[in-house]
C-alpha cells in the first residue's frame, strides 16, 4: 500500500482541528476576566479611564515590540535555530510579565504596574484568537507578526505542544495506517 502524507504538517507551525479550537478556547478564557473587569469598571467604581489608556498603550507597545523583534530575527536567527530556542526567545518575556505578580514579585519585592500585566494578558489572549484564525500551530505571541506577513518559523506553545504532538500522531496514523503497526 502506498504511503500517504499527513494533513497535519509540521509540529510548531501547522495545527490540527483540536489544537486550533483549543487556542480559541484559551483566548476566550484569557480575555473573559479582562472583559468582566472592564465592564465592571464602566460604572466609575473601579479603575479610572486613564488606567485603561495606559494598559492600551502597553498593549500597543508590546504588539509593536513583538512584530519588530520577530521581523529582525526572522531571516538570520529564527530559521537557523530550533523550535525550543525560538520559543524561549518569545515566550520568556511574555511569561515573565504575565506571571510576575504571582511568582516573581512575592520573593523579589519588585512590583510591575498592573497596566503592564493587563496589557500582556490582553496581548496573549488576542494572540490566541489570532492564532486560531490564521491556523498557526506555534507560539501564540508570534501570531501577530505572522498575520502581518512574516514567515512562519517553528515555535512551540507550552503546554499545547503536547496536545499538538498527540493530535499529529493520530492524524499521521490515519493518513498512513502502516505507522500504526508495531514491528516485532
Amino acid at each position: 500500500m502506498p504511503e500517504t502524507s499527513s494533513r497535519f504538517g509540521r509540529l510548531g507551525i501547522e495545527v490540527g482541528t483540536f489544537g486550533r479550537w483549543s487556542r480559541l478556547a484559551l483566548g476566550i478564557l484569557m480575555l473573559a476576566p479582562i472583559a468582566v473587569k472592564v465592564s465592571g469598571d464602566l460604572d466609575g467604581g473601579g479603575e479610572p479611564f486613564s488606567f485603561y489608556l495606559r494598559a492600551a498603550a502597553y498593549l500597543a507597545a508590546i504588539s509593536a515590540a513583538y512584530v519588530i523583534v520577530y521581523r529582525l530575527l526572522s531571516p538570520n536567527v529564527l530559521g537557523r535555530t530550533g523550535p525550543w530556542t525560538n520559543t524561549l526567545i518569545f515566550v520568556g518575556p511574555a511569561f515573565t510579565a504575565a506571571w510576575w505578580p504571582a511568582i516573581i514579585e512575592p520573593w523579589s519585592g519588585i512590583v510591575i504596574a498592573s497596566e503592564v500585566a493587563l496589557g500582556v494578558g490582553a496581548y496573549i489572549g488576542l494572540s490566541f484568537l489570532l492564532q486560531w484564525r490564521i491556523g498557526y500551530g506555534g507560539c501564540e505571541v508570534v501570531s501577530l507578526p505572522i498575520a502581518l506577513g512574516a514567515p512562519r518559523h517553528a515555535t512551540y506553545c507550552v503546554p499545547l505542544v503536547v496536545a499538538d504532538a498527540v493530535e499529529k500522531q493520530i492524524v499521521d496514523r490515519r493518513a498512513n495506517p502502516a505507522l500504526a503497526r508495531v514491528e516485532p
